[in-house]
């Protein structure tokens, strides 16, 4: 046994004496020495700065949310002696202290005879001008069954306060659902019709998606399911991060892994990636058998765990006591049902029935109250896109069961008020959130019911109009802020990567129904700014959870902890192709401007796209084959309406636009070629609520300047004639600008790996 020094026992002495107080209910500041009392140096570390800060600063949840336990990390160091102790703090979430100045009305719509529920949240806004949907308790509960048709008003109080509310039910003898077409108006087409080109950034992260896919241990990705189902782990490696066996989320990496597996199989053909994802097929199909003959679980049951945490969050046990089970299971959901999409694997879908037999004989058996409670709980009760997945089964299967599962998934925090279409996004967890829309749409595409399509339209609009970054990316420490709030929220926390990689299925979907320009400007934005930039320069799989646009920041790409957004990271570089090429009947839309090859074998045609980076406005596109078409090419927000076309090198001068679309009917011939020169110059985009914070921007790119400065950059632009005040750079391989007054370089965001970087700056 060593000698115990002197500055040992002086850290040790520091260490017991050091008392911080109730640590198990904080709701103040907490006094964090620097300096112990027998002279110690204290440091500290929060694992949360959310919520506590390594200077003390407590920063309470939010009500509703729940309380928070955060670890805080204490390091002593005396002479030649350092140890570390770790503090569990957990901080209590804020009081419900809401000052109501509106409560918008509820008009509502029941059916004789029929049990209705009352909506369990009411949309208010505050004194600081927040819209919030709140809680409602309703006198006599929220389950009402009406004998007679007439008009009734039904009174309660906002939970937690006596502010009353009230409702207005319209009782008639038949509840009246719009069912309208479901037809979408143009189509995308089969991944495996589209290629990307060599030389390509786009094509360079989808090459370097593929390589770190090879290097995957299937067996390790299989690990938690093999124990969890008391099979053999077959050696390998623990997962590690959120996949870790101690961790509440294990097994959600898995479900995106095959998800990626199928559409990287898509994106490339790449039969060693196939095979791949037949084996964790096979092996998933395995273990689910498995639990099905182990005693404590039911048929069809698939998981890295057992079944004890949707026990949990049926009993309402919030996070992180228990981590959002139905998440974890969509995550499993998706990457079966990707596997029957690309692959054609029948026992992929085979195992997604069973699993959703399971979901329905669990879930139907819940009173709607429950279910509203549960889907309203931050994190626990996170369901990711579960109500997507289901209502895709259903469309395959044909079973009622799994249709009516996907509609218990309907969540009246969110979904009330965007049926109302109210923004009161503030204040919600933006990912918990987004995939549930995507989920509303797809029971529209199976249902017909038009109130879903309507609440995904406006949802889209909302975000994208009022809660984006100029890089298309959403959130401040993974929250929707109220609209509009974004130069006040720029931290190395924004934009959290899963949020965007969910806004673009959810835009993609939707410009299937409504094919306008501004919807593809949107994707353009985001793929190009967000998606593209997350993606590390090596081939290590890495991701970056946030996109910090806080001044002087570094991206952090995470390729061993397994979060969320490494999981929709490993899906990311195999969908740039989705948007870029979507068509009808004999129409032709060209949305993005990407170096790709579209082969479109029922008009016997080829086309090749030629995209310039250093000069985003050149786009030229080639015609193999022949035939009349309508060509529809995206007139991009950034060219401000300024556009030349060329078509076998002949200046177009009467090209209808039509949506946002530049319009060329023709009989195209083998060898036709198509230039397009769009305006292409420097701008700045302004914050909304802080205007003097701006994002430089050219084309399609948000250009990033490269300093590591952690204040905000002032900068004495003049907005008018703002190309002399910049250089281009001509030396460099890709886009750069040098600002004349200063020597900072801005380029795209995407191409800033590790250095440090400022995307707003302020003008003075």
């Amino acid at each position: 046994m060593g000698t115990v020094t002197e500055d040992e026992i002086i850290v040790l002495k520091d260490m017991e004496a050091l008392y911080l107080g109730n640590l198990g209910t904080v709701e103040f500041n907490l006094n964090l020495p620097r300096e112990g009392k027998y002279g110690s140096s204290i440091t500290w570390q929060s694992e949360d700065t959310r919520f506590l800060r390594p200077d003390g600063s407590v920063f309470r949840p939010k009500y509703g949310i729940g309380k928070r336990t955060v670890r805080l990390r204490a390091s002593f160091q005396y002479g030649d002696c350092v140890k570390e102790k770790i503090y569990e703090v957990t901080i209590l979430e804020e009081p419900n202290n809401i000052q109501v100045t509106r409560i918008y009305p509820l008009h509502l719509q029941a059916e004789t005879g029929a049990v209705y529920h009352l909506p369990s949240v009411a949309v208010v806004e505050t004194e600081e001008q927040e819209v919030l949907s709140h809680p409602v308790d309703w006198e006599e509960g929220e389950e009402r069954l009406f004998s007679q048709t007439g008009t009734f008003q039904v009174h309660g109080v906002l939970r937690d306060t006596s502010i009353p509310v009230y409702a207005e039910v319209q009782v008639s003898g038949e509840r009246n659902k719009e069912i309208v077409s479901t037809a979408p108006t143009v189509h995308g087409f089969p991944a495996h019709r589209i290629r990307l080109k060599d030389g390509t950034e786009f094509k360079a992260a989808q090459d370097r998606s593929l390589k770190f896919l090879k290097t995957v241990d299937d067996d390790q990705m299989l690990f938690n399911f093999r124990a969890a189902a008391g099979l053999d782990t077959l050696g390998v490696p623990e997962m590690t991060g959120w996949d870790s066996p101690e961790c509440l989320l294990r097994g959600h990496t898995t479900g995106h892994y095959l998800s990626a597996l199928a559409l990287c199989y898509a994106a490339t053909g790449d039969g060693e990636i196939k095979r791949k994802a037949e084996y964790i097929i096979d092996s998933l199909a395995e273990c689910q058998r498995a639990f099905s003959g182990k005693p404590g679980f039911r048929e069809g049951f698939l998981s890295g765990y057992s079944e004890e945490q949707f026990d949990l969050l049926e009993r309402f046990t919030r996070y992180p006591e228990i981590w959002a089970p139905y998440y974890t299971l969509h995550k499993i959901f998706a990457g079966l049902l990707d596997g029957y999409r690309y692959l054609q694997n029948g026992t992929a879908l085979t195992v997604a029935d069973k699993l959703g037999d399971w979901v329905y004989r669990r879930l139907s058996r819940l009173p709607k109250p429950v279910l509203n409670k549960m889907w309203s709980m931050y994190i626990a009760g996170e369901y990711g896109g579960m109500n997507e997945s289901l209502a895709e089964l259903h469309s395959i299967t044909g079973k009622l069961e799994h249709l009516a599962a996907a509609k218990l998934f309907d969540n009246d925090r969110l979904f009330v008020p965007m049926f109302e279409g109210i923004d009161a996004l503030g204040g919600l967890h933006a990912n918990q959130h987004i995939p549930q829309v995507l989920g509303a749409l797809k029971i529209f595409q199976v249902t017909g019911e038009k109130r879903y399509y309507e609440l995904a339209s406006f949802f889209w609009r909302a975000v994208t109009e009022a809660h984006i970054y100029s890089i298309g990316g959403t959130g401040e420490g993974e929250m929707f802020r109220q609209p509009g709030r974004i130069g006040d929220y720029l931290s190395d926390k924004t934009a959290e990567t899963c949020a965007s990689y969910n806004m673009l299925k959810l835009t993609k979907e939707l410009f299937a129904y409504r094919p306008e320009a501004a919807m593809m400007d949107y994707y353009e934005r985001t793929m190009f700014n967000h998606i593209l930039a997350s993606c590390d320069s090596e081939p290590t799989g890495g991701s970056t959870y946030f996109m910090p646009l806080g001044p002087g920041w570094t991206k952090s790409f995470d390729s061993t902890e397994n979060t969320c957004c490494h999981g929709t990271g490993l899906e990311n570089h195999f969908k740039y192709a989705e948007g870029i090429y979507f068509h009808k009947a004999d129409t032709l839309y060209v949305n993005l401007f990407v170096s790709s090859t579209l082969d479109w074998p029922e008009r016997k045609l080829k086309i090749t796209q030629e995209a310039d980076k250093r000069h985003p406005g050149n786009v030229t596109l080639k015609f193999e084959g022949s035939g009349t078409l309508d060509l529809k090419i995206r007139l991009p927000h950034w060219a401000s309406g300024n556009y030349k076309v060329m078509v076998n090198d002949q200046e177009m001068d009467d090209v209808a636009n039509d949506n946002g679309y530049l319009s060329i009917r023709r009989e195209w011939r083998d060898g036709d070629t198509v230039k397009l020169g769009f305006g292409c110059s420097l701008r700045l985009e302004a914050a909304p609520d802080r205007k003097e914070r701006v994002s430089l921007a050219y084309g399609p790119y948000v250009l990033a300047a490269l300093s590591d400065v952690k204040e905000f950059l002032r900068l004495p632009l003049r907005t008018e004639r703002l190309e002399e005040q910049f250089t281009k750079e001509t030396g460099s391989p890709g886009l750069a600008f040098r600002y004349n007054k200063a020597d900072l370089l801005f380029v795209p965001l995407a191409d800033v790996h590790h250095e440090s970087y400022h995307v707003y700056f302020e003008l003075i």
